[in-house]
């Protein structure tokens, strides 16, 4: 599995078990063989999803100190970072 290229740039999904978006993004990080921790944020993380960025909805990528909204978006994102 191919991880980011430092400590810094670990990769965190915030994600739901109802979450249609959240399982495209994830098939998109596993196709692209990216590491990642999963957060549910179901519940507990609800919280840090707001602060991080400032919704409510999942699914929510960071990399490192970087915050991406919306699985569009995401998974854009992850193509232009991460596909070879």
């Amino acid at each position: 599995m191919a991880e980011p290229q430092t400590q810094e740039d670990r990769i965190r999904l915030y994600t739901g078990d109802y979450c249609p978006y959240c399982r495209n993004v994830k098939k998109e990080l596993d196709r692209l063989d990216l590491g990642y921790e999963e957060v549910y944020a179901d519940a507990d993380s609800r919280e840090e999803v707001m602060r991080l960025s400032g919704q409510r909805a999942i699914p929510i990528l960071t990399i490192g100190d970087d915050v991406l909204v919306d699985s569009t978006h995401i998974i854009r994102e992850l193509r232009k970072r991460f596909a070879a």
